[in-house]
């Protein structure tokens, strides 16, 4: 099974198909997929198989960059003012809001390395927020990275073994997980406040 994955990998029709139109049809469908609540793990693996550990972590950041940016867009378009009148209401929450528009960089880039956290929370909760869209990209990108790297080398490894790149890959995500982690105990745990949206009235 093994090695028809592999066949299917280097001779597919897929192969057939000028680099940069299947490198913009796998962003295209990661960003859909992304905004549509589809986690970023699934297309991760399968941009590595595709285009290489190394490769695989462009496409796939960019591709879910973009449906992050989606996601904010929409959330501020639909449902901004409904949830941040919610969100003024509580004052932990209104703290946070106020944080994440001086600065939300760090903050979003932490979350993004939550690997339990859907991607998605912490797009349509952002949206909630008034953080600069600069932060919000720059943060997702940052915070996506380390994950990223190892899940496309995870993908690559089915096609190319343990290569120099996947080995690469998995020690440079790894490292910067930890130094994110590492960072994040430094500063007593700040981040890891989520701008999720809370439970309803009455589930409290």
């Amino acid at each position: 099974m093994l090695d028809s994955l592999r066949d299917f990998l280097d001779h597919g029709a897929w192969t057939q198909w000028p680099l940069p139109a299947s490198v913009a049809v796998f962003v295209l469908v990661c960003a859909v997929g992304v905004t549509a609540l589809v986690p970023k793990s699934l297309f991760a693996p399968v941009a590595g198989a595709l285009f290489g550990a190394i490769g695989g972590t462009v496409v796939t950041l960019v591709g879910a960059t973009l449906g992050a940016l989606i996601s904010l867009y929409l959330g501020r378009r639909l449902g901004r003012e409904r949830i941040g009148g919610w969100l003024h209401k509580r004052e932990a929450l209104a703290v946070l809001d106020r944080k994440l528009s001086r600065n939300g960089l760090v903050p979003i880039t932490v979350l993004r390395m939550i690997p339990v956290l859907p991607s998605s929370v912490v797009s349509y909760g952002a949206a909630a927020t008034r953080i600069s869209t600069s932060h919000f990209t720059i943060g997702t990108a940052l915070g996506m990275l380390p994950m990223t790297l190892v899940q496309c080398a995870a993908g690559a490894s089915v096609r190319h073994g343990l290569s120099t790149p996947v080995v690469v890959s998995v020690f440079v995500g790894c490292v910067l997980l930890a130094l994110g982690m590492v960072a994040v105990r430094r500063r007593g745990g700040e981040p890891s406040a989520t701008v999720a949206p809370p439970a309803s009235d009455g589930a409290e």
